[in-house]
């Protein structure tokens, strides 16, 4: 096995290998949630397209020394939010209106009900002082015409579908989501359906992962388990290379007598970027690429302990599926001050599960308490990532560490 990258260089080496992006594609606004967005988009007009009422109450015009308590003024109609006032409105008059209706031509002045007599009756008295402009939400004020709202790369999450709806972009222009083959090995594993005997476990990291991918934007397609055998294991990753973009395995990638995924990789044409991470944990994870005719491959070996796997997923694999599609890696945060459980010095670098929480120094990161890479348990209680240094020992009673966070999904906001 080569020299072990550290995270940081085997991050560089992922993110280096991604040439090409993933092509657009147009897909119906109700399919775009949890797309990447992969054109500009703009305002076509101004916002509001009209001047509109910011309350409920009544619309009158103003002049600059405004209207005086006390005033009684003739209610001359009503703009509602789908039928407007159609005339001009006179000066020394009123009109009903409701929030978000078109104020007339004439009136620059949204009185709330409550700071009036009520909507009942043929005149209307102001219970309080009035000055031009008050709770109108004016043409244009809020978004003027070509601003760009989005841009390429952008994550669709529920505000960008609403934002989208708004401008009747009903078809939108997003990345081509990365097929992702995940292929599981080893004799001791079994479906999860199964009653597992003393020597196996269920196959449970496919699932994880591809939950992982799906998060991310990928599609997963689980393959199987691939036994500790040549010519199976051979025809999976064969089959993962031919149908998807990017080959992630799990299990089968240290130096054992039947871990056989490294020398099978390389019999189909993969080459290896590096073999060995310094990071606790997942220090045999393997990337390289095959260039097939459809276009280039990516592969990950991922270890087979389910915290190994779901980890070095987070730090290497979402940022490649991510490039790929054009978004920004998973954010890193430096500096952040970390508190909970104690870790233990190492030395490699660890990826410790914490959790932000409120403090008075503001947001910090409360790590979970340390357990083995095979504990698939210990991943509950975290949205991110503590970055220990090798050889870093813990702080004592009265001090507070501060380390480098990385964020667990697209999702999680750092400090």
């Amino acid at each position: 096995m080569a020299k072990a990258l550290s995270l940081f260089e085997a991050r560089a080496v992922v993110l280096a290998a991604v040439a090409t992006r993933q092509l657009p594609e147009q897909v119906p606004l109700r399919s775009a949630h949890g797309r990447v967005l992969a054109e500009r988009v703009v305002a076509p007009g101004p916002w509001p397209a009209t001047d509109r009422a910011a309350m409920d109450g009544f619309a009158m015009a103003v002049g600059a020394d405004g209207l005086a308590v006390g005033m009684r003024l003739p209610v001359v109609g009503q703009s509602l939010a789908g039928r407007p006032f159609a005339e001009s409105l006179a000066v020394g008059t009123a009109i009903r209106i409701m929030t978000g209706a078109v104020v007339p031509v004439g009136a620059n002045a949204v009185v709330p009900v409550e700071q009036t007599s009520g909507f009942a009756g043929a005149t209307v008295q102001l219970l309080a002082p009035v000055r031009a402009g008050q709770h109108v939400r004016l043409l244009g004020s809020e978004l003027a015409a070509g601003t760009e709202l989005m841009s390429p790369g952008r994550w669709l999450r529920a505000a960008e579908i609403g934002v989208l709806a708004v401008l009747g972009q009903h078809v939108v222009t997003v990345a081509q989501r990365p097929r992702v083959a995940i292929v599981a090995t080893g004799d001791e594993v079994v479906a999860i359906e199964a009653s597992p005997l003393p020597h196996q476990v269920r196959e449970s990291n496919s699932w994880a992962l591809a939950a992982q991918v799906e998060e991310c934007g990928g599609i997963a397609l689980r393959l199987g388990v691939a036994p500790d055998e040549p010519v199976a294991l051979r025809a999976l990753l064969q089959r993962g290379l031919e149908q998807c973009d990017v080959l992630v395995t799990i299990g089968g990638i240290s130096k054992g007598t039947h871990d056989l995924v490294h020398g099978t990789l390389a019999e189909l044409g993969v080459a290896t970027h590096f073999h060995g991470i310094d990071l606790k944990p997942g220090k045999p994870t393997y990337f390289g690429m095959a260039a097939p005719p459809a276009g280039p491959r990516y592969v990950f070996g991922l270890p087979g302990n389910p915290a190994s796997s779901f980890t070095v997923f987070d730090l290497l694999v979402r940022p490649l599926l991510l490039a790929m599609q054009g978004a920004a890696p998973t954010e890193w945060a430096t500096r952040v001050p970390v508190g909970g459980a104690a870790w233990h010095a190492n030395a490699r670098l660890q990826a410790v599960p914490a959790r932000l929480v409120p403090s008075a120094v503001g947001l910090v990161a409360e790590l979970v308490s340390p357990s083995p890479s095979g504990d698939p348990f210990s991943l509950l209680n975290g949205s991110v990532y503590a970055l220990v240094e090798e050889h870093r020992a813990p702080p004592g009673p009265q001090e507070r560490a501060v380390l480098t966070l990385v964020a667990r999904s697209s999702g999680v906001q750092l400090p």
